[in-house]
């Protein structure tokens, strides 16, 4: 397997490198610091498996997956991070991830992270799985949170919204008309009863759909 490492501190990617090297199976084809990188690389060299950290300088790693992952230029990102929180692990297993490993964890979780990827499946390290409870991993918000409202396309746009992108630039990411974008603005706002942006921007943090 071909994997591309993605996070911006380099003693991070260097550990995760020399843990990946022992593994018989797998090579390390690419590095990246930031998000925007990892989505380019990955264009680029179709990895077969992606370690992808949430907080990165700009776009967030969440963000960067689901980019990823909806162009199939790889289809197996397993999320490596420091963030515990159950909304954290729904927001990447919705994005289309299809691992979610903590960095204090062994070497040995992220072999059985690749194990488990490989054969199609969703790993999910055992301490978050108590956390989560039975069905966990399934993609959608919780009943209680106020997104759990929205469609997957405003979640999409709210997502684009949060990370600062202007209407005409989200229309063009999506493929749809300005008017639509700007719709569905409208919409959000409505349903998630907020009146600026920046409201919006403060919600996306808070149920874990970008890292502030």
């Amino acid at each position: 397997m071909r994997a591309l490492i993605v996070d911006d501190h380099i003693i991070m990617r260097a550990g995760m490198k020399s843990v990946l090297e022992k593994i018989d199976e797998l090579t390390v084809v690419g590095e990246a610091g930031t998000a925007e990188k990892a989505v380019l690389l990955a264009r680029e060299i179709r990895p077969d498996i992606i370690f992808m950290d949430i907080e990165l300088p700009g776009q967030s790693g969440i963000s960067a997956t689901r980019e990823i992952v909806q162009n199939r230029w790889c289809e197996r990102v397993v999320m490596v991070s420091a963030f515990d929180s159950p909304d954290f692990v729904r927001s990447a297993f919705d994005a289309g991830a299809s691992g979610y490993v903590l960095k204090a964890g062994g070497s040995e979780e992220i072999v059985a992270a690749i194990e488990e990827v490989s054969r199609g499946g969703q790993y999910l390290t055992p301490m978050l799985s108590v956390f989560l409870g039975e069905g966990g991993l399934a993609p959608g918000a919780q009943e209680d949170s106020p997104i759990a409202r929205l469609s997957p396309r405003e979640r999409e746009v709210l997502v684009h919204i949060a990370e600062g992108r202007a209407s005409k630039q989200i229309a063009v990411e999506l493929g749809v008309s300005h008017r639509t974008v700007e719709t569905h603005r409208t919409n959000l706002m409505r349903k998630l009863g907020v009146k600026k942006a920046s409201e919006l921007v403060r919600i996306a943090i808070r149920e874990g759909l970008i890292v502030a």
